[in-house]
């Protein structure tokens, strides 16, 4: 069974230069056969059963739906057991949020290897109130940038730290209206900031879905 990579759409025109370093990471410990890139909400198929590696939660969310005979992985687990060169944050502290795809379903082993990814990294979580499946959405399926505002500020305001680990680009969007500073995964793995990715292109009464 061929192995995939799948980074989604949102990451890799967010961070491509670490997503082809992340590819050239996996295909250099040979744990991938190629890589799957077209938008998950496209018509394109996936040709036979394959193992997926998925970073997004709004992509394991439907990849999972569209092809139950291949396995959806999270990369944070097939990371956890390379050779990848994790930094060592010290023991920082910062609290972490779970994106709506990544609670109450399979891709609830996100939560898990973010956690433990988060633990190699030397990076010291601190649980807001709701967390995991009970966690609070930040406001990215918000139908305008209004409530999306209104929804990340009272999200936000649970955190005790100011940098919130999360793995969804949507979450990163809806957290950098607000004042704690989100910290991407992918970000965090290579040592790189998190850009808010403000301001977006934000069409009134337009409804965008947590990636």
């Amino acid at each position: 069974m061929k192995t995939l990579f799948v980074p989604g759409c949102a990451l890799k025109a967010y961070k491509p230069a670490l997503i082809t370093a992340m590819t050239d990471f996996l295909r250099g410990r040979a744990l991938i056969d190629g890589v799957w890139d077209p938008c998950c909400h496209s018509d394109q198929s996936l040709q036979g059963k394959c193992n997926l590696i998925v970073c997004c939660p709004g992509c394991s969310h439907q990849y999972e739906a569209m092809y139950p005979d291949s396995n959806v992985i999270s990369l944070w687990k097939v990371l956890l057991e390379t050779d990848f060169p994790f930094p060592d944050y010290h023991g920082e502290r910062m609290s972490i949020h779970d994106s709506c795809h990544a609670r109450n379903r399979n891709s609830s082993e996100m939560q898990h290897t973010v956690r433990r990814l988060c633990s190699r990294m030397n990076i010291h979580l601190v649980e807001p109130q709701h967390t995991g499946d009970e966690a609070i959405c930040c406001g990215g399926s918000a139908p305008d940038l209004e409530t999306r505002i209104k929804m990340a500020l009272s999200r936000a305001e649970e955190f005790t730290e100011k940098n919130v680990v999360v793995y969804c680009t949507g979450c990163t969007r809806s957290f950098s209206l607000t004042q704690v500073a989100p910290r991407h995964v992918l970000d965090l793995l290579f040592s790189e900031t998190t850009e808010g990715l403000y301001p977006p292109k934000y069409e009134p009464h337009s409804k965008e879905v947590n990636r």
